[in-house]
């Protein structure tokens, strides 16, 4: 079995942490079924499809869990009347969302100092003033 990497992608791990910080806000925000609009539910229902996608690409068995996921939200969307979403789960005929191998990202190199250029020439300093100015 593939297990997982201890180091995520720069980036991830932050808005991971980010996005658990939110669904603990909203749950605590959120008292009563009409503390809901259709918006709010419909907003709620895509984050949850968007992060059932990102998720499938963590590991093989997180990708078969989170298609099923994606099916019963795509299954609440009907029921509650809301339009079909985006970032619905794919079935198994759909080729966009097949399984893509995980690619780490490119590392961003740092920036190489270019220096003054082949012109530059010094600093010059009119004569009885020193180099502190004084």
């Amino acid at each position: 079995m593939k297990s997982l990497s201890t180091v995520a992608a720069p980036g991830v791990a932050e808005r991971a942490e980010a996005l658990a910080d939110a669904a603990c806000e909203l749950h605590d925000a959120v008292s009563t079924p009409a503390s809901w609009s259709a918006a709010a539910v419909e907003d709620a229902v895509e984050s949850m499809e968007t992060t059932a996608l990102a998720l499938a690409a963590a590991h093989p068995d997180a990708a078969a869990a989170m298609l099923a996921i994606g099916q019963e939200l795509a299954q609440l969307r009907e029921r509650l009347g809301l339009p079909p979403g985006e970032a619905a789960a794919a079935g198994p005929d759909d080729d966009e969302h097949q399984e893509q191998p995980v690619v780490p990202p490119t590392p961003i190199r740092p920036r190489q100092r270019r220096g003054l250029g082949p012109g530059y020439q010094g600093v010059r300093i009119p004569p009885g003033r020193t180099a502190t100015g004084r």
